[in-house]
Formats: structure tokens, sequence, C-alpha cells
């Protein structure tokens, strides 16, 4: 008898905790499923109290980018004259910087080849090095190798189809890859 009740309390406490966790995976689910189908991503991170990946809408401007993300010394003071009204682009990285003295300041960079990967933003193959380009799925270090020095070749300049002119890149390899470019 003294079994049955000590059963009946624990599934009484155990099945709303495992209903509640399902709820909260669904709806965790959905979240991250609006931010990755957005056409525009931009990254903050550095001294902010919300560093991510966010959401850029039609006139995003660093300033209103920042902000969201919540400057750990307040109100951004020090942001590059003329850059507060900087037109972000898709896959940029602004990164917040918090000094001693309370001064605060940013750099532009871009987000992470690899991180661009998983989010479907687009690369940008004359900016990459050969250890990004091993990052791209179908291309190992022999192959980055190649590209860069095409690359280099070329007058630095590459372009998608011109993987098609790469020794290790043919018809079938360039139809994997072209999606990331």
């Amino acid at each position: 008898m003294d079994r049955c009740v000590i059963l009946i309390l624990a599934l009484s406490v155990i099945i709303p905790a495992v209903i509640k966790s399902l709820s909260d995976k669904h709806d965790a689910t959905r979240a991250a499923f609006s931010v990755l189908t957005s056409h525009r991503l931009v990254g903050v991170s550095g001294d902010v109290r919300h560093p991510g990946i966010y959401p850029l809408t039609a006139n995003s401007m660093t300033a209103s980018v920042i902000e969201l993300a919540e400057p750990l010394g307040g109100r951004i003071k020090s942001i590059p004259k003329g850059s507060e009204q900087f037109p972000l682009r898709n896959g940029d990285d602004i990164h917040v910087t918090l000094s001693h003295d309370g001064t605060q300041s940013i750099t532009v960079g871009t987000i992470l080849v690899a991180q661009r990967i998983v989010l479907g933003i687009p690369l940008d193959m004359n900016a990459m090095t050969e250890a990004d380009f091993k990052h791209v799925p179908g291309i190992g270090p022999i192959l980055a190798k190649r590209i860069v020095e095409y690359r280099q070749l070329n007058g630095g300049v590459l372009r998608p189809r011109d993987l098609l002119s790469i020794k290790g890149v043919g018809k079938i390899t360039y139809s994997r890859l072209q999606k990331y470019f």
C-alpha cells in the first residue's frame, strides 16, 4: 500500500514536469526558426548584456542594433562619427568594447564563416582565407589551398563559377558548393 502511495505521488510530480519541459522545447524551436528564416542577420558581441545574432529590419542602423544587445556601460557614446547611421549588411558583426575609463568603442567585421554557413548567409569568396574555405562542407585542406592559389593567380577576384576551373572541382562538387556563395 505504501509503495502505491509513493508511486502515485511520484507520478503526480513527474508527469506535469515532463509536460512543461515538452512545451518549453516547442516554444524554443519556434523562436529559433523565426530568427533563422530572417534574410538579414547581424552579430553583436563584446561588452553587451545580450550578445548574439539579431535579425535586421530594412532600415536598421548600427546604433539601433547595438541598443538591442544592451551595452554594459549604458548607451553607446563613442560610435565613430558617421557610423551611427551606417547601414548594416547581412553577416556583419559588431564588437562593442568598454574601456576602463567608461568609454565605449565599436568595430565592425563579419560573422565567422562557420556561423554564416549555419545561418545560411552567403560567403564572400574574395574575403575568405584558406582556413575559412576548410569550414565549407565539401572543401578539404587541399582544395582550400587550390582555391586560394587560383584566386591569387587571377587578380585576387573569384566568382563561384570560377570553381569549375580548379582541379578537384567537377560539376557535381560545384553544384554542392555554389549554394554557399
